[in-house]
């Protein structure tokens, strides 16, 4: 009799880098796949929130295996008004998304492993995770990009009571043209010690077959693995100067990772292209951007206090120690024990009649 081992953890690859980060969505996260009343309770619970992962790594948060964090250069900011600047705080914004990303998890380990989150498992991630950074150029310019067309649009319309529907259009559209033109221009930039590479991001390949009895040619495309230098920083922690930190990383011995860059893109831009199409079909029920305000996300700020201003509050080059994850894990069981308890109070008010 042949024993079938049960799995405990997701597959990974130890050469993945994982890099990740996060942009905002303009809907809630279609939950018609999830049959199960548990894990739709769950996600339900989250709706509101627009911070959506990507990728979703949820093998790398289950595993409790480091991955890299998306860092911008600089602090992520847009003039919303003529006198309002509006800042990305990272640390509520990073809370938000890792909030969507952890309960994503928790759903997909029951759904593929049967099993839940440990929260040792999780800290461990984010212990490791919080130390790495990468230079990613091309994608931490695009993810800033990508806020900035929010806050120039959805959230800018929400300010001045404005058409939320064609700002929200807008937004999509700048983020699906910018998507188009990286994968149609196929380059990424690779940041080596003091020089830059130019590589592809796919290979196109003519496939040859019969379809029907006729010889058919179609062309491919492959992604491409690319090679990164991941910096651990545990040791000498980050600096929001840009030189010091570049006089850091000189320092340092990386490790070669890889990864593959056309995902970013090419699902970023499904998911626009489906964004758009639900505008285009007449759906209005889009995410309040005062969700964002509310929770510290995004502050506004007088430009005539910008001089007092401490901008390394807002940089990207931390450890985010602020990040409060064991909050998030609790608020899971909360919202599980919520949901058991509402089924079993229903069971009591429903009556029993006895089997004929």
């Amino acid at each position: 009799m042949i024993k079938i081992k049960p799995i405990h953890k997701f597959k990974i690859f130890k050469s993945d880098a994982a890099p990740f980060f996060f942009y905002i969505d303009i809907f809630s996260p279609d939950l018609s796949t999830f049959k199960s009343p548990q894990l739709r309770n769950l996600l339900e619970s989250i709706q509101t929130n627009p911070i959506m992962p990507l990728p979703m790594r949820v093998d790398r948060v289950y595993n409790g295996v480091q991955s890299v964090l998306i860092r911008p250069r600089e602090p992520t900011s847009f003039l919303v008004m003529d006198d309002i600047n509006a800042f990305i705080n990272p640390v509520a914004f990073l809370q938000c998304g890792l909030k969507k990303l952890i309960y994503f998890t928790e759903v997909r380990a029951y759904e593929n492993l049967f099993l839940s989150l440990k929260v040792e498992k999780v800290q461990k991630w984010w212990d490791s995770t919080k130390f790495l950074y990468s230079k990613l150029l091309r994608l931490e310019e695009d993810f800033s990009a990508f806020i900035k067309a929010y806050i120039h649009t959805v959230l800018k319309a929400k300010l001045n009571e404005e058409d939320l529907v064609s700002e929200a259009i807008k937004y999509c559209q700048i983020v699906s043209d910018t998507c188009n033109k990286r994968i149609k221009d196929n380059l990424i930039f690779i940041e080596k010690p003091h020089h830059e590479i130019k590589v592809s991001m796919y290979k196109e390949k003519v496939a040859k077959y019969y379809k029907k009895f006729k010889k058919v040619e179609e062309v491919q495309y492959h992604p491409e693995l690319v090679d990164i230098d991941v910096f651990d920083l545990s040791e000498r922690g980050f600096n929001t100067d840009l030189d010091k930190l570049n006089s850091i990383l000189d320092e340092l011995i990386p490790n070669e990772k890889k990864y593959i860059p056309i995902l970013f893109y090419d699902d970023l831009l499904e998911c626009m292209l489906q964004n758009l199409k639900k505008l285009d079909d007449g759906d209005e029920n889009l995410l309040d951007p005062s969700l964002l305000l509310d929770t510290n996300v995004i502050i506004l700020q007088k430009s005539e206090d910008l001089e007092n201003l401490k901008i390394q509050n807002y940089s990207w080059f931390s450890t985010f120690d602020a990040i409060d994850l064991e909050s998030i894990i609790q608020s899971i069981t909360t919202t599980k024990y919520q949901f058991f308890k509402s089924l079993a109070e229903h069971d009591k008010r429903v009556p029993k009649f006895p089997i004929s």
